[in-house]
Parts: structure tokens; C-alpha cells; sequence
């Protein structure tokens, strides 16, 4: 059976291909090195795929642009172990796309080959089935910060907690999880004459990587497993859709993130200067000791729409826009077609 998730397509991949603005932490190399950057995934949804290849910023530069370059005119192709071959056309500078499904049981490997003559490769990875993803929980809790003065400061904060039921497999699953947020909101709240409600995409989950190892789980049910936390405020007023992506990774994806999420905890942002580089599934197979950066995936996915607002949670939160004069109106609530990210088109899946 086909899972056909084509809707969200640009769901699937937010922040999953930001591994080449990591470094590994003890690096000595010249200071005008570049490294080749590979980024991807394949799971088992039909849909279209991209593939990334970039060259990395300079290391090494006093720049802190992080800005990669991009490659063009390579050859990239996903091979599977039953000598399937799925070619990648370029779409865009650097960026090889196709449409296709991955399937449960086999395995799946990158092969890029550059215009200069390089040929990389990923490490065979199988896809393994993602166990259902449950519905989430969520509850809003207050957070107690210190002021740089010492004092106290109170704020609410939705935390979305991760339910899953694993079977009794043999061979039991490594998880991550992502999530793409949306919110609804209204112009000029109350004023019932002409205001417009929009749409408004929402990254939620950046600069957080969660996964879970669930050889660690005693039984097969996991309940309420924290995965992130964001301000409760305004985009809760009506109605907020988290979009939910459980992933089954391989144990070497696994520890990959691990590592990556060490380093990020030291720096404080997947954004920052990085101290070295991370390593991938990427390597040369004609020169061994060339750093590749990136990672490409191979990957089950589960997916699950889940609405929260102000009734489901118990909690009221101030809609941000009053027509009555309250406080001055910003330019969101007067043309909330001006929010980044937003449509005044009301998505089909929406909840009443």
C-alpha cells in the first residue's frame, strides 16, 4: 500500500539538512579548505525528494556567513540493494529533485558524481517501517526565567510531549522526531465587518533535535516523551496544527545526531561558527581521507495532523488584534497577507 503524504511535501524536510553547518571539534586543516556537502533523505511516502550538494563556506575564514556554494551540473542518483537506480534532475543551482517512494526492507545508498570528477558515495542504510505515531500531548506550563537583574519572570509555554506504540519487533526502531506548526489568525478581532482570517506556516522546531533509542523502552508503549517546547501566546488564540514526523533511522543516523546535538548544546545554535565537523555516511571512495559533509537519510516515516487552541488546552491566551482600540493596531492585523508564510486560502485538512 501506498503512503501518499504529497501534501506536505515541504514539511519533510526542515532543519533535517542543516547537519553541513556543523564541524567536528578537533580539526586541523588550512584555512582556504573547502568540503563537499551532501544532504538528503528517502522514506517510504510518495513524494518528490531533494538532494543537496553544496561547497561549504571557507573554514577557517574570520567570515561568519556560514554561506555555501552551490554545485552545479553533478550526477546524482539513490541505488537500492535489488539494482534499482533513481536518477535526480537539477532544479534549482545545487539542488537535485525527483518524485518516488522508498520501499521497507531495502536498502538505499547516495551516489553523486561532480562535474571536476569526484564520485561520492553514502553507506547502505535499510528502510525500516516507523511505528504509529500516536496522538501527541500537550499542555501549557509555566516557565520561570531570571531577569538580568536577578528578578523572576513568569511566561506560559505550550509543551508538546510524544506518544508512540512500538511492537514487539526483533529489531526495534531508533526515532527522531520533526514538526512544521500552523496557526490561524484573524484581522481586527472582534470586528465582524470585512476582516480576512489567514493561514500562517510556522517553523516551530528549529535548533531542536530529538530522538529516541527505544531499545531503552521496557515496554512497547512510550508516553509523553518531551519534544519541544514554544511561547504560548496569540497563535493558539483560534486553532494551531502541528504537522508530525516520526522518522525510523538507522542506529548510525542515530549517533550522528547525537553527536551533532552534543555540539549544539556546547555552541548554543545550530547557526553559530561551528568548533568542527560532525561526520556523516559520506565518503570518497577514491580518497578516503576527504571530509564529506552532510548526511543523507534513509528513513521510515509516520505522520500525524494534530489541533490544538484554547478550549482543548484550558488556558486563555490574549488573539494579539482588537479592533476597539485596546492598544494600537499593528500591519498583521490590518493585512495579515503581510505575515510571512501566510495565505488567506483555508488549507482542505482544516479543523471548524
Amino acid at each position: 500500500m501506498k503512503i501518499k503524504i504529497k501534501d506536505f511535501a515541504f514539511l519533510l524536510l526542515p532543519c533535517l539538512l542543516l547537519a553541513s553547518c556543523i564541524d567536528e571539534i578537533k580539526l586541523n586543516i588550512g584555512n582556504d579548505q573547502q568540503r563537499l556537502v551532501v544532504d538528503g533523505l528517502i522514506a517510504d511516502s510518495l513524494q518528490e525528494y531533494t538532494i543537496k550538494v553544496n561547497h561549504s563556506a571557507i573554514i577557517g575564514s574570520v567570515s561568519t556567513d556560514n554561506v555555501m556554494t552551490p554545485v552545479t551540473g553533478a550526477t546524482v542518483r539513490v541505488l537500492d540493494d535489488a539494482g534499482g537506480s533513481f536518477d535526480f534532475t537539477e532544479t534549482a543551482a545545487g539542488i537535485y529533485s525527483r518524485e518516488m517512494q522508498g520501499e521497507v526492507g531495502k536498502a538505499y545508498h547516495v551516489e553523486v558524481k561532480t562535474a571536476d570528477g569526484k564520485t561520492i558515495l553514502s553507506r547502505p542504510a535499510v528502510l525500516q517501517k516507523s511505528p504509529p505515531l500516536l496522538p501527541a500531548t500537550g499542555r501549557v506550563i509555566e516557565e520561570v526565567t531570571l531577569s538580568p537583574s536577578g528578578r523572576p519572570i513568569k511566561s506560559d509555554k505550550l509543551s508538546l510531549e510524544m506518544n508512540t506504540e512500538v511492537p514487539g519487533l526483533a529489531q526495534r526502531p531508533y526515532l527522531r522526531w520533526r514538526a512544521m506548526g500552523e496557526y490561524q489568525f484573524w484581522e481586527n478581532y472582534p470586528n465582524p465587518l470585512n476582516n480576512k482570517i489567514c493561514y500562517v506556516k510556522n517553523n516551530v522546531d528549529i535548533n531542536n533535535i530529538k530522538i529516541f533509542d527505544t531499545h531503552d523502552l521496557a515496554g512497547g508503549l512510550l508516553t509523553n516523551e518531551p519534544f519541544l517546547t514554544t511561547s504560548y501566546n496569540y497563535r493558539f488564540a483560534f486553532m494551531y496544527c502541528f504537522h508530525l514526523f516520526q522518522y525510523a533511522i538507522s542506529e548510525e543516523e542515530y549517533d550522528y545526531w547525537e553527536n551533532v546535538r552534543d555540539i549544539v548544546n556546547i555552541d548554543g545554535s545550530l547557526f553559530d561558527p561551528p568548533p568542527g565537523t560532525v561526520k556523516g555516511n559520506l565518503y570518497n571512495p577514491a580518497a578516503p581521507n576527504d571530509q564529506i559533509l552532510g548526511y543523507f537519510s534513509v528513513a521510515g516515516v509516520s505522520y500525524r495532523r494534530q489541533f490544538f487552541d484554547v478550549i482543548s488546552l484550558g488556558v486563555y491566551v490574549d488573539p494579539g488584534c482588537h479592533y476597539w482600540g485596546i492598544r494600537p493596531q499593528s500591519s498583521e492585523c490590518r493585512a495579515c497577507a503581510d505575515i510571512p508564510m501566510s495565505s488567506l486560502t483555508r488549507p482542505w485538512y482544516w479543523e471548524p
